[in-house]
């Protein structure tokens, strides 16, 4: 049986934080997730503490020991698999249920593709929605990693003094682990699933050159795949910022 914990690294980007926050107490309560946030001088601690959510806090960089040591807290947690989300990606229900039952038996999953929403003016893609599939390889967000070979890796899967590259150094710490670990894998859109990554101020990382523009309306999508509620706070961020225009 798969109980579902779920890692993320909290860092500026307050009112889409908060929202992301919102939609991991949503999750906690609903599927009885397991969260744990990574923050750095206390910034968010509080936003955690009244949604019940375990924080750790802990310098920025390197970024990789910032993520091993909120992966290190799992330990002693009761969980099976742990769930990698940036503060930014956005996960349906639909998608979590779907990640729990994949899980079973399995030791490295994740999807191979994700929606993109480019939220920053200073980079390609701004008030664009995108969709981004990968060739013979997992997208970050969503990637799953069970507790057995978290024990196996001493739950440091990150390399600790990397500040980029940081889902390539995970990939490269498991194939160590050879034939020991149980792969898998899935396309959400196949799966009528959604994740969506927003790309904001302070992202790591831009729209790749491979995404490919949809035509969709985002905030009905967002309408569709979380509640109205979440979807209509995340929408009027976006507008508010002036990354959707109406």
């Amino acid at each position: 049986m798969v109980r579902l914990g779920i890692l993320s690294s909290v860092w500026g980007r307050p009112e889409l934080t908060e929202l992301f926050l919102d939609r991991i107490e949503h999750l906690k309560k609903k599927y009885d997730i397991v969260p744990v946030i990574v923050g750095t001088d206390y910034e968010f601690a509080q936003e955690c503490i009244v949604r019940n959510i375990p924080y750790l806090d802990y310098a920025n960089k390197p970024l990789g020991a910032k993520w091993n040591a909120g992966i290190s807290l799992f330990e002693d947690l009761d969980v099976s698999h742990v769930m990698i989300l940036g503060s930014d990606d956005f996960v349906s229900d639909a998608f979590v249920e779907h990640v729990i039952k994949f899980n079973e038996g399995k030791d490295f999953t994740g999807c191979k593709d994700v929606y993109m929403f480019g939220a920053n003016p200073k980079r390609k893609g701004w008030q664009q929605l995108f969709y981004f599939r990968y060739k013979g390889y997992l997208v970050g967000p969503g990637r799953c990693l069970s507790k057995r070979i978290l024990k196996m890796m001493d739950y440091s899967p990150w390399a600790p003094q990397r500040n980029y590259g940081l889902d390539g150094s995970v990939v490269k710490n498991i194939k160590r682990l050879g034939s020991h670990v149980v792969r898998g894998s899935f396309v959400m859109k196949d799966e009528g699933l959604f994740m969506v990554d927003i790309k904001t101020i302070g992202n790591i990382s831009g729209i790749p050159g491979g995404a490919k523009p949809v035509d969709d309306d985002f905030i009905k999508m967002l309408m569709f795949h979380l509640s109205w509620d979440e979807a209509g706070n995340i929408s009027d961020h976006l507008i508010k910022t002036g990354a959707i225009v109406i």
